[in-house]
């Protein structure tokens, strides 16, 4: 995604030993993709993490929308048909593939939106004539976006950001990395999305939920062998009038939710759809989660709303 500055610990890592022979962890700090990256992993395979770093870089260096040499930008500016890096198109399909799942919830092509909004660039925000909303409103839609041997083509007028998916892709392939390396034990923590791979020291990662109206942790989960993002209204917005307008944009009405959501927790397999989902679900409120999760096998959610708090079955065999 093209992300900005988060706090380190969007979720508080509580992380536990259990038996009297332990074995030593290291974790290794970055920025990258305008967040924060620990990478969290046994000494022995603490080298390993400046790989995963880089494919960090690789995947902001290709789907940030605000770089002139990413695949994205070139996908917006063009009007025809682009040729994109394979995991360009891949991230753009599996966009579209959520998206079709939350029946538009999800829409890349509202990077039109929020390029009008200015939320593509950290602290320039604006609030735009009422009159271009309904008009670049009109731009959105997924359906118009094509792939094709490799190439990518989006609509007339369109623009499309993956800020809801890209930073799950890199964690999704990090992990892969990992993995393919043997390594059994380890935490990804992108600005609070997670990858959790086996367990420390025997026992689960344990994964502390944030309370969106202030810093400290309202529940505990533990996790293994699964991602774990969060999407929440409270970092990064724009006031007007009193209301606060979060960066995270309607595709149906062209404005940022305002459906008394404050964060959502989305546990599921596969980082790249768990980071969509979180986003999907934040659009879609309490009700439209439960029918999601009718539709899509293995998702669970945490959602906090600005009156209570909604769990699916499923979440609740993580505490």
């Amino acid at each position: 995604m093209n992300r900005f500055l988060q706090p380190i610990f969007l979720f508080l890592l509580l992380l536990i030993g259990g038996c009297s022979k332990r074995e030593a962890f290291k974790t290794k700090t970055y920025m990258v993709m305008g967040t924060v990256l620990n990478v969290t992993l046994p000494e022995s395979t603490s080298y390993l993490s400046d790989s995963v770093y880089e494919i960090f870089r690789t995947i902001d260096s290709l789907m940030n929308p605000i770089k002139e040499t990413s695949d994205i930008f070139k996908i917006n500016i063009s009007k025809g048909f682009v040729k994109v890096h394979p995991y360009t198109a891949d991230c753009i399909a599996k966009a579209l593939e959520v998206a079709e799942m939350t029946d538009g919830a999800f829409d890349i092509t509202v990077g039109s939106i929020v390029h009008l909004w200015h939320f593509d660039e950290q602290g320039k925000y604006i609030f735009p004539p009422l009159d271009s909303i309904e008009k670049y409103k009109g731009y959105v839609d997924y359906r118009k976006v094509k792939i094709q041997d490799g190439m990518v083509k989006v609509g007339k007028n369109q623009m499309i950001t993956l800020a809801g998916i890209a930073k799950g892709y890199a964690i999704q392939l990090a992990a892969n990395f990992l993995h393919n390396k043997g390594v059994t034990s380890a935490l990804i923590d992108a600005g609070g999305d997670l990858f959790l791979l086996g367990t420390r020291n025997g026992k689960k990662w344990r994964v502390g939920i944030r309370n969106p109206y202030g810093e400290d942790i309202v529940d505990v989960i533990s996790l293994s062998n699964t991602s774990c993002c969060t999407s929440g209204d409270y970092e990064r917005y724009i006031e007007q009038d009193g209301k606060r307008y979060s960066h995270i944009f309607s595709p149906f009405t062209g404005y940022p939710v305002s459906n008394g959501v404050r964060s959502v927790t989305v546990v599921y397999a596969d980082a790249i759809y768990c980071d969509a989902l979180a986003t999907a679900i934040f659009v879609l409120g309490p009700d439209g989660a439960q029918k999601l999760r009718e539709r899509v096998k293995g998702i669970e959610y945490y959602i906090i709303t600005d009156d209570t708090t909604y769990l699916s079955d499923g979440f609740r065999g993580f505490f």
